[in-house]
């Protein structure tokens, strides 16, 4: 299989054991998805795939790094360096036909569901991470660091696997398509000039717990903090500033 075909296929699982978990499981673990949620989608996404690996926006220990680039792999996104590939591809490319997943191009229900049109992606754009040996070893051992993962799970409890891997992994997912879709239709625009259709929602960053600042982020790429009024709360840029940031960057 592809990469592209396995985390697909993980993430058709995924869904499938959420049913199961709501129909059989012992809801009050619902808890600890959520808690997990947080921790993977904050942690893994927003900060570890998105603002550090794709944008690079700020410099932190390379161990952080390598934390941040395992917790991204179990949100079964995809591995840090094909995500990265993407998300730079749709910066470069956003609301055309070279997009990997405009919901302008594809309509709502298909970006939001990942049924992407094929884009050959530009290896160039990832180049500083297919020289990182560790990056490499992630994408080459995804799917087994995610199996590994779920054995340690059910060794201490078999619905941990549901309601600590599964049911985030599907939350993760989802939250990522609310940037790919609302924060590209819903909003308001404080940067019109940027050549696209991101938007800052309330709601996608509501979803996402930081990331709905959408069209600022696209203003300005390179800022880890997107917040700029006083209301707009960035949770993943209070982690950075207090645990992640370089102090020579700060």
């Amino acid at each position: 299989m592809t990469h592209n075909q396995t985390v697909r296929g993980l993430q058709i699982i995924n869904h499938l054991l959420l049913l199961v978990g709501l129909a059989f499981g012992d809801l009050s673990y619902l808890w600890l998805s959520l808690i997990f949620y947080w921790i993977t989608g904050v942690f893994g996404i927003n900060i570890g795939l998105h603002r550090l690996l794709s944008h690079r926006s700020f410099k932190t220990a390379k161990w952080k790094e390598r934390v941040v680039s395992v917790i991204g792999v179990l949100t079964t996104v995809g591995s840090p360096l094909a995500w990265v590939a993407i998300h730079r591809q749709h910066h470069r490319s956003a609301e055309t036909a070279n997009d990997p997943h405009s919901p302008y191009q594809l309509g709502n229900f298909r970006a939001w569901f990942g049924i992407w049109n094929y884009i050959r992606l530009d290896l160039k754009l990832v180049r500083d991470l297919r020289s990182d040996s560790f990056q490499k070893l992630l994408h080459k051992h995804y799917l087994k660091i995610i199996l590994f993962y779920c054995a340690v799970l059910f060794l201490i409890n078999p619905w941990l696997v549901i309601f600590v891997y599964a049911i985030p992994a599907c939350l993760c997912l989802h939250s990522t398509s609310a940037i790919i879709v609302i924060a590209h239709r819903h909003g308001y625009r404080p940067y019109p000039n940027v050549k696209d259709q991101s938007r800052n929602s309330w709601i996608a960053n509501l979803i996402t717990l930081g990331e709905g600042w959408h069209n600022t982020h696209h203003a300005k790429p390179w800022e880890w903090n997107n917040r700029e009024k006083w209301w707009e709360f960035d949770v993943p840029a209070f982690f950075i500033k207090h645990w992640f940031l370089d102090s020579k960057t700060a």
